[in-house]
């Protein structure tokens, strides 16, 4: 029984935390006239269910590591600038609002949970390089995979709502960086766009898109080789 409730856990807050994020895209992708064309809860295959109002097509899937929405692309590349940012932008402020919530709820003074959530999403990198740097702390210490997250969600060292809202502030302070297909990423190349023409953007992005997905997934299997040594200390 205490399997299954972990296990409830887990999916409760990775369900919660990607369906917000990728809601906040669609959201702005709407108020912006771009066409929802698919959101998925979850990846890989699963139940769809057609027209959905606004959303058009929604898929479930038993795989809650994740999901995505679909958008209009075509109609996108044709906004402006600022429409552009406020689509990519709105997947990360939806993690930060979320956290927000999450921590006024647990009895934190609103005012310094948005200065809180705030600093560690735009503020975070620079000061984890700091720290690094420091020597303070070492980056094997610092960095989780997804089983550390799982035992941080299903273990008692702080509560289970703290714990989602770290994770929601988690999630948008890493889709800061620059790499496609990162919100960041994004961000990044519709400044290139802009201001290099979409030609030369695009040959940008083929090369950051093997560099962005050589290093995410470095990333992970750092993590998760972390996360296993960890365990047989």
């Amino acid at each position: 029984m205490a399997v299954l409730i972990g296990l409830l856990k887990i999916a409760f807050c990775f369900v919660l935390i990607i369906s917000i994020h990728e809601l906040g895209h669609a959201i702005a992708a709407i108020l912006c006239g771009v066409k929802v064309k698919r959101f998925s809860i979850g990846i890989g295959p699963g139940l769809k269910i057609k027209n959905v109002p606004i959303l058009n097509e929604l898929i479930i899937s038993p795989i809650f590591l994740g999901g995505y929405v679909m958008l209009d692309e075509e109609a996108l590349t044709q906004k402006s600038l600022l429409k552009k940012l406020f689509v990519y932008v709105s997947g990360m402020l939806s993690n930060v609002l979320l956290a927000i919530l999450l921590l006024v709820i647990l009895g934190a003074n609103f005012f310094k949970a948005v200065f809180v959530s705030f600093t560690i999403w735009l503020g975070g990198w620079p000061i984890f390089i700091a720290i690094l740097m420091k020597g303070n702390v070492r980056p094997e210490d610092s960095v989780s995979g997804p089983i550390g997250i799982g035992q941080m969600l299903v273990g008692d060292s702080m509560p289970y709502l703290l714990t989602v809202a770290f994770i929601s502030l988690a999630i948008a302070m890493f889709n800061v960086l620059p790499l496609p297909p990162l919100d960041g990423g994004r961000i990044l190349m519709a400044f290139l766009e802009k201001f290099l023409g979409n030609q030369r953007a695009a040959k940008i992005n083929r090369v950051l898109q093997i560099v962005g997905i050589i290093l995410l997934l470095s990333l992970l299997v750092f993590a998760t080789f972390n996360d296993v040594v960890k365990i047989s200390k």
